[in-house]
């Protein structure tokens, strides 16, 4: 995976080095708030960052780091993994941005430069889900230009499933 450069932001593909940051970002609550598991212990939080470490190796791609360009510091992930529903593999867009960096569209931007990158390697379609009363999320993924499918429960959350064709 290369970096990728926008306006305000840096993505690029975490690194073993970045283990500290990532596990204070997995117990952070706020960031962790629309997640099925909440915020992670050491261990978990561990365990889900080599994950995505993993992801890179086996598939070419994954979430990347987002780094603000004015402090120069990891401010959430964005990006694509293989995430397995009814029986099939789709690659799904996951996003997070700590607190202090939200209501800046930096999501929008890290996310539709990662929405490109899925393009260049000739994916059809990409989904995205959000827990049924996250509106912003769902607000967003409807700005990036997916379309609403379905509802359903994923990780015993219920959740909002979106997808974007190509």
């Amino acid at each position: 995976m290369t970096e990728i450069e926008t306006k305000n932001l840096i993505l690029k593909p975490f690194i073993k080095e970045n283990l500290n940051d990532a596990i204070s970002l997995f117990q952070d609550k706020d960031f962790m708030a629309f997640s099925a598991n909440g915020t992670l212990n050491t261990e978990d939080a561990s365990k889900r960052f080599f994950e995505i470490l993993e992801h890179y190796k086996k598939n070419g791609f994954g979430k990347f780091a987002i780094i603000s360009k004015s402090t120069n510091k990891i401010i959430g992930y964005c990006g694509f993994e293989i995430c397995s529903f009814d029986g099939k593999n789709e690659a799904e867009l996951g996003f997070r941005l700590i607190k202090s960096e939200r209501g800046k569209g930096y999501v929008v931007e890290a996310a539709t430069a990662s929405i490109e990158d899925m393009k260049n390697r000739n994916f059809k379609h990409v989904i995205a889900f959000s827990e049924e009363d996250n509106t912003p999320a769902h607000n967003l993924l409807k700005k990036l230009g997916f379309s609403k499918t379905f509802k359903s429960n994923f990780m015993n959350m219920d959740v909002v499933f979106f997808e974007m064709i190509f």
